[in-house]
């Protein structure tokens, strides 16, 4: 736990300063335009740690067809430039699977020396994306890693009021699956689902089940639920217990060993 307190002790490695350089950490990747939202200050996470996520593990999220068009319709931008962190729903990287149609409708009011027009314009076709068990797990590592910083983010801000060390060994599990892939022969499974609720607004909320702890994410309305606790064989039992107490009627499914619908 921090408080106001700042470790120099990365939550990721555990290397201390001054061995370990530290620096800013963007709790949701900045080029979707958290600039100052949700930041961890210099001395939770290390330098190597925060750059092997921005270059190894979050490109998963970003490159995800869902997260994708979410992006792209809400016009995302990148607070470094203010450009769009993406402007296309097919691109190079999103190739549409078949046709595209675009549709364009228009009213047109005249009036003296006036054009009016009324536009309506419409691009409809299919994003098809076949995942390899790597990228199930990269995607799984990316979700986890903003759900455990999320829960370092709401300890230095004093966001909730259990006291929860994030150095605590039950964090081991997610520590290492997260930063470096372990163990290597299963996927640490995430809950996601999307609502009808898109907007350009994320949130977390952490949660306890007994003993354990786990988060929620909110990213745009691409909802995720991630056990931050549970071992690496019973965190997919012990999310069934989030799944067990939501109330949603949208389809909710897992990233695991599979893409997977659940209910």
């Amino acid at each position: 736990m921090f408080g106001m307190l700042i470790p120099n002790c990365c939550i990721w490695c555990h290397n201390k300063s001054p061995e370990a350089t530290f620096d800013v950490s963007h709790v949701l990747p900045e080029c979707v335009g958290n600039e100052n939202q949700q930041t961890l200050p210099s001395g939770i996470v290390c330098k190597q740690c925060n750059n092997y996520f921005g270059t190894k593990v979050e490109p998963a999220l970003l490159e995800d067809p869902l997260f994708h068009i979410i992006a792209v319709a809400l016009r995302l931008k990148d607070p470094q430039d203010m450009n769009e962190f993406r402007d296309l729903i097919f691109d190079t990287k999103h190739p549409p699977a078949g046709n595209v149609e675009r549709n364009l409708h228009c009213d047109i009011k005249i009036s003296p020396n006036n054009m009016k027009l009324n536009v309506r314009y419409c691009i409809e076709g299919s994003i098809s994306k076949t995942y390899q068990k790597r990228e199930l797990a990269l995607l799984s590592r990316a979700v986890h890693k903003i759900a455990f910083e999320s829960l370092a983010y709401a300890m230095a801000n004093n966001r909730i009021q259990d006291n929860i060390d994030t150095y605590d060994p039950r964090f081991e599990s997610v520590r290492k699956w997260s930063r470096y892939g372990e163990p290597t022969n299963l996927v640490r499974p995430v809950v996601r689902l999307l609502t009808t609720d898109v907007k350009s607004e994320w949130e977390y909320r952490i949660w306890k089940f007994g003993g354990a702890v786990g988060a929620e994410l909110n990213l745009f309305g691409d909802w995720y639920a991630v056990s931050l606790t549970s071992s690496p064989d019973k965190a997919h039992s012990d999310l069934n217990q989030w799944i067990d107490s939501t109330k949603s009627n949208y389809p909710i499914w897992c990233i695991g060993e599979e893409l997977s619908l659940l209910k």
